[in-house]
């Protein structure tokens, strides 16, 4: 944000140096604008800094979580079946891609 600060000094500095005293009509106008482009980059400085950390975040998330997989063989043609954990969470039924046998009869009358 270093971009933003030195243009608005800058600035600051030709709105001071000009023939327009701080009280007249035209002097309270730069400044004005001046003080609202300083309130805007220190926004957009403190919404960058925040979203870099979100993005740090988000980059811990993905690299720490170890994903877990499920094994298990169709009791209809044997084939054997790998499943994630979100998935085991989250589906109540999982076919079988070989023959299309639904998880959900393979464990019928245990328990």
């Amino acid at each position: 944000m270093e971009y933003f600060e030195k243009k608005i000094t800058y600035l600051r500095g030709l709105c001071d140096g000009s023939d327009f005293p701080a009280e007249s009509k035209e002097g309270k106008i730069f400044h004005g604008i001046l003080d609202v482009l300083d309130d805007m980059a220190f926004m957009l400085e403190t919404f960058m800094d925040d979203e870099d950390l979100v993005m740090e975040d988000e980059d811990l998330d993905e690299t720490d979580e170890p994903i877990f997989f499920y094994s298990f063989n169709c009791p209809s043609c044997g084939q054997e079946l790998d499943v994630d954990e979100q998935t085991m969470e989250m589906q109540t039924e999982i076919p079988c891609p070989g023959c299309g046998a639904n998880s959900a009869d393979w464990f019928r009358g245990y328990g």
